[in-house]
């Protein structure tokens, strides 16, 4: 029903407007003396429509005032729905930021996108199936483009810079699982994003985050704030040009292989202390070709706790000193090694990565 109304307000303006432009060239016709013109005919109409009445142009036949005053009983009107279109929307949107900010107090365990930038749906897909509606969006404003995203994914909003500690609180990082920085190539871009890497990780130590630079330069200080994965957007565009001139068709390669939903990270296997020939072999027996190894696959805070009850119960105690000490002097780093030697043990705390066969799909 709301819906109708603001819509028929919409039509009665349209309509009444036109009905202006008729009155204005009708008064040219009833009174020339008069109204010399359209643009005569015009400006009399709206200052009567708006009830201001300069008084400088006036009609003096019956016909003219009679057009007066339905001129004025319309005016009244459309000025009131006008008020009532706008004062709803800028209800309606008023309510929208309310609401998303309230939305946000309970939340636990989330993901905050820092920035925006049109995501492809399968992407927001893939998101609210580890996530659900625990999706947060972090923006300096709330343009139609987001709010039409944010409704039909159901995600979450914080408006603000999201280098600034105050915004990133509304977001409740303090309780998030997972920061996905974005950089949005403007003017110290990667600085900006380094600094919110730095905000984060003083507000929530053991949060996954997740950032895009520009520049390589920014990749060291990113390390040493602790940012656990860095993405050179940058870098892989100048590796895609590059090898589609030395290695032509190496682009569509890599954005089928980018596509595919074949990929896992499997980090439960019975592999941990075996040889990665053993791997490959095992693997390929069930349809799946193992592609490598990720080491230190595990979080600081989830290492330091496996390592603190080893050595509550005494299980080899020297090599969990020697790891308690690395994580002590942030010295874990999680590594990928794409197609190691055969020999290669693969050690504790490490992911497999793997690709699936499926029936009716290429890499």
């Amino acid at each position: 029903m709301k819906k109708f109304e603001l819509s028929l307000a919409t039509v009665y303006l349209v309509a009444y407007t036109f009905f202006l432009l008729v009155a204005s060239e009708l008064m040219v016709w009833i009174e020339p003396a008069n109204y010399r013109n359209f643009f005569d005919g015009l400006w009399w109409a709206i200052v009567t429509a708006t009830t201001v009445g300069y008084g400088d142009m006036v009609p003096h036949t019956e016909a003219g005032k009679f057009l007066a005053v339905l001129i004025i009983i319309g005016g009244v009107i459309a000025v009131a729905a006008f008020t009532a279109l706008m004062t709803s929307r800028l209800v309606a949107r008023t309510f929208f930021s309310r609401k998303r900010y309230e939305m946000l107090d309970t939340l636990e365990n989330h993901l905050v996108i820092c920035g925006f930038k049109s995501p492809r749906k399968e992407v927001l897909e893939s998101f609210k199936r580890h996530y659900g509606d625990r999706i947060v969006i972090v923006y300096p404003e709330l343009s139609p483009e987001l709010e039409k995203t944010l409704e039909e994914h159901n995600l979450k909003f914080a408006q603000g810079e999201y280098n600034d500690e105050a915004v990133l609180k509304e977001a409740r990082i303090e309780k998030a699982d997972k920061v996905m920085i974005l950089n949005m190539h403007d003017q110290f871009a990667d600085a900006k994003v380094l600094e919110t890497v730095i905000v984060i990780r003083s507000l929530n130590p053991t949060v996954y985050i997740i950032a895009e630079i520009n520049d390589a330069k920014y990749e060291n200080y990113l390390v040493k704030s602790k940012c656990n994965e860095i993405i050179m957007s940058e870098e892989y565009n100048r590796f895609l040009l590059s090898k589609s001139i030395t290695e032509p068709g190496m682009s569509k390669v890599v954005r089928n292989l980018l596509r595919t939903q074949n990929f896992q990270i499997v980090t439960r296997h019975p592999f941990v202390g075996k040889a990665y020939k053993e791997a490959f072999d095992s693997s390929l027996e069930k349809g799946e070709i193992l592609l490598g190894v990720i080491r230190n696959y595990i979080t600081e805070a989830e290492l330091k706790k496996i390592v603190l009850q080893k050595l509550h119960f005494g299980g080899e105690t020297e090599k969990y000193k020697t790891l308690l000490n690395q994580i002590k002097h942030n010295e874990i780093e999680m590594e990928v090694i794409i197609n190691p030697e055969d020999d290669f043990l693969i050690p504790e705390f490490a992911a497999i990565i793997v690709m699936e066969r499926k029936n009716g799909q290429t890499a």
